[in-house]
């Protein structure tokens, strides 16, 4: 199936659900912007609309009956063609992603191969979710517990991942046989789009739609009564609002939120290939992860050898336009997060941390104009410090030093947010330790913050409410609990 074009598209708007070559009358529009060259605009979308939001729910709700009434086995093979689909078109949507989010276009294909690969997991566990029965409480009677779909799920999606967070929540979704409706970031709508189009023929029309817009159409949806769960990922101050929302109206809701990952650099025998792998976890996506590490904690006795380790492996990483061949670390995706984090870095100097390397804006060359930030190490024993507390969302390291295992641990968990850790150690009583007191929904042992593809996506604290997503335990999210008592059969 060939993709609609949709770089390049300023005469071309795209409408509330799929490209259209008109505008609506009176649409409002927006434009998604290439962040290595913010004057030129990738795309134009429109708004969607009160009306066109009732129709497409009106059409979900409607999609509901047939979509839900298939087997689990028929939705399974469906939703395993549309993969196919997907894998099919990598490198027109990894282009996509690439022109609104900025990262280098390796890491989009990346991107799209681990989102496939997750969702072909979930798939399998969902061939074996559907309940149980137990016996009764005498002879003739048997019990069931059974597991029904919500109806329309809402999934919120943010602007870092374009194919994997809305893949983590479609495919469960669907599967377990609720229609869903799917609001991308406003900055990078197009690969969302593409995964839209790419299920025409596969997915019963209504069951899979997609409306366009910023927070006002976002927060319209979660205060419908028509969505029955919500599926945020996002920032902690938004996803509070989001909970609060859907609580008015008693929904089930699962909350991606953000980070202050922190590793523990302890004694190994190699710690160049400690500090590669904290490197890659920290600067992949320009440090745009909610996953990424952010804070390394190390003895202090080893200071030297870490700041040397580490200036000599940001100073390696080579900032461009992620088209470009060899860029290895791309732009900031909005003018709002570029300002956040030099303000963030600029007050933290001025609450003590030492900037050791970077701490400005960067103008490659080759993207003079672009939102480039440098990579940035910071040095601060401050543990109030905005470098240690707050989630920089940028290419920013900050290191930490300590002396004892006592401290390090404390160092790890002081922290309002629980997403994520690593801990790089050859002692066993230490990484038993660290299993047993990290308090992180993820906890990584000898490599960096990169999940399993079968592994639940989870967050504690700050960083998460709810149900996590992948990983077999996301299809209880998705469906509601029900528990029958049988006689005579």
């Amino acid at each position: 199936m060939k993709l609609p074009m949709l770089l390049n598209l300023g005469q071309q708007p795209l409408s509330a659900t799929l490209p259209v070559t008109e505008r609506p009358d009176n649409a409002e529009v927006f434009q998604s912007h290439d962040p290595a060259c913010p004057e030129e605009v990738v795309a134009s979308y429109c708004i969607a609309s009160e009306a066109q939001t009732d129709e497409v729910l009106d059409r979900a709700q409607s999609a509901f009956q047939e979509w839900s009434a298939l087997t689990g086995t028929q939705r399974v093979n469906a939703i395993g063609r549309w993969l196919e689909r997907i894998e099919a078109s990598t490198d027109d949507i990894a282009l996509c992603m690439t022109a609104e989010q900025g990262k280098p276009l390796s890491e989009s294909c990346a991107e799209i191969g681990k989102a496939l690969r997750e969702a072909r997991q979930m798939l399998g566990f969902a061939s074996s979710h559907a309940g149980c029965t137990l016996p009764g409480r005498s002879r003739g009677f048997r019990n069931i517990i059974m597991r029904r779909p919500h109806g329309i799920v809402l999934a919120i999606a943010p602007w870092n991942f374009p194919i994997l967070t809305p893949l983590r929540k479609l495919v469960p979704a669907l599967v377990t046989g609720n229609t869903v409706v799917l609001k991308p970031s406003e900055y990078s709508p197009a690969a969302a789009i593409a995964l839209v189009t790419l299920a025409e023929g596969i997915i019963p029309e209504g069951a899979l739609s997609l409306v366009n817009g910023k927070g006002a159409v976002a927060a319209r949806l979660v205060a419908e009564d028509r969505i029955r769960a919500v599926s945020f990922t996002g920032s902690v101050d938004t996803g509070r609002k989001v909970a609060v929302a859907a609580a008015a109206g008693l929904k089930p809701v699962s909350l991606e939120l953000g980070g202050k990952n922190a590793a523990i650099l302890d004694e190994v025998a190699d710690p160049g290939a400690a500090m590669d792998a904290i490197v890659g976890a920290a600067f992949q996506c320009s440090g745009q992860r909610c996953t990424s590490i952010s804070r390394v904690i190390f003895r202090r006795h080893r200071l030297d050898e870490v700041v040397g380790g580490f200036r000599h492996r940001l100073d390696k990483l080579v900032a461009g336009p992620g088209r470009q061949a060899g860029t290895t670390l791309g732009p900031i995706t909005t003018p709002e997060q570029l300002d956040k984090i030099e303000r963030l870095v600029n007050e933290a100097i001025e609450g003590g941390a030492a900037c050791l390397l970077g701490g400005h804006r960067l103008s490659p060359d080759e993207a003079p104009t672009g939102r480039f930030f440098a990579p940035t190490l910071l040095l601060c024993e401050d543990p109030s410090n905005v470098a240690v507390q707050e989630e920089i969302f940028g290419p920013v390291l900050t290191l930490q030093p300590c002396d004892s295992d006592d401290e390090a641990l404390a160092l790890l968990n002081n922290s309002r947010f629980g997403l994520t850790s690593a801990v790089f150690s050859d002692r066993v009583q230490f990484v038993n330790r660290a299993l047993s007191e990290a308090q992180s929904g993820m906890i990584h042992i000898n490599h960096g913050t990169v999940p399993d593809d079968n592994m639940p996506f989870v967050g504690i604290r700050d960083s998460g409410l709810g149900i996590g997503s992948v990983g077999a335990s996301t299809l209880d999210f998705y469906t509601s609990e029900h528990s029958a008592y049988v006689a005579g059969y």
